[in-house]
């Protein structure tokens, strides 16, 4: 059984202001599950 699936991207400014995980814990604590990840430069 397939679910929907959300695509999240954070954005460069709050990556570099160092808020990468403080989104990521409120994206879990929403209820969603993060089954990827990717970092680009």
């Amino acid at each position: 059984m397939a679910g929907n699936r959300t695509f999240t991207m954070i954005k460069p400014d709050a990556v570099s202001a160092g808020n990468t995980g403080a989104i990521t814990k409120m994206i879990e604590e929403a209820g969603f599950r993060i089954v990827a990840m990717k970092k680009l430069n």
